[in-house]
């Protein structure tokens, strides 16, 4: 194939792509290889697209459905009259027409063909890339579905919730560790005061901690020049276990170690 028929091959299957990815979710498209096929020149296409085929497609299901209306009841009708006039082959096509906008088909078109406009319009105003409902609604019904899945594995992997262990480690770099069977609304560098010193997040793994899944904060020492990024916590979880089980509570002590262990 010359270059030239390549290159006019490869644009159209671009434009082709970048059609079908501008149906898809506003927020996929904003990341991953879909980034590269989404821009508002393409939503505006895809918009106006969907307004003509839409349109297209109310006009050919009406055709369809008052043929067959006329050949079904509307000719039961016609042939029960013992005498007919103009205004009875007129009521017979309106009533075609008008049952035709209670179906599935006709609802689903005319909502289509508002939404290619207002996809259209929006993207060349504000330049957002919306997708289509039909498209958008099960994506979303699959991420939700998907979403839920993991949550029960992660609560069947955790098991209960129970107390924090807090691990100190004589080494370096890690100098605290905290096992907890729920996750912490901690930031990447979370700074917490424990017992007088600052510590620094270093990362977060999961690990097994008593025959059951639990998420691992490793910690390192905070030098005194250190810029603290946000605001620091004070991690007390003696504190927090006595409030939790009052007068009868039992403190957990943190156990010392030689040197960081898988957990």
């Amino acid at each position: 194939m010359p270059s030239s028929q390549r290159g006019v091959a490869d644009w159209v299957g671009f434009a082709l792509i970048a059609l079908v990815v501008s149906a898809f979710p506003e927020k996929s498209k904003r990341e991953g290889w879909l980034s590269s096929y989404a821009s508002p020149a393409a939503h505006i296409v895809s918009g106006w697209v969907e307004t003509f085929l839409s349109a297209a497609l109310f006009i050919m299901g009406m055709l369809l459905y008052v043929a067959a209306f006329n050949r079904g009841a509307g000719w039961t009708y016609v042939v029960h009259q013992p005498t007919l006039s103009y205004g009875d082959f007129f009521g017979v096509g309106a009533l075609g027409y008008l049952s035709y906008m209670l179906t599935p088909v006709a609802w689903v078109t005319v909502y289509c063909f508002g939404e290619g406009i207002v996809r259209a319009l929006d993207a060349a105003i504000s330049e957002r890339m919306l997708g289509m409902a039909l498209v958008v609604l099960p994506w979303r019904a699959i991420e939700a579905a998907r979403r839920g899945q993991q949550r029960a594995r992660m609560t069947l992997l955790l098991g209960p919730e129970r107390p924090d262990e807090v691990v100190l480690w004589e080494g370096s770099p890690v100098a605290l560790t905290i096992f907890a069977s729920r996750r912490k609304p901690w930031t990447s560098h979370q700074v917490i005061e424990h017992r007088g010193e600052f510590f620094r997040l270093l990362g977060v793994t999961m690990a097994r901690q008593g025959g059951h899944g639990a998420f691992r904060y490793d910690f390192g020492h905070l030098e005194a020049r250190e810029v603290i990024r946000g605001a620091p916590v004070r991690y007390a979880p003696d504190e927090q276990l006595a409030a939790a089980a009052g007068s009868e509570g039992t403190a957990v002590r943190p156990e010392v170690r030689n040197e960081p262990g898988s957990g």
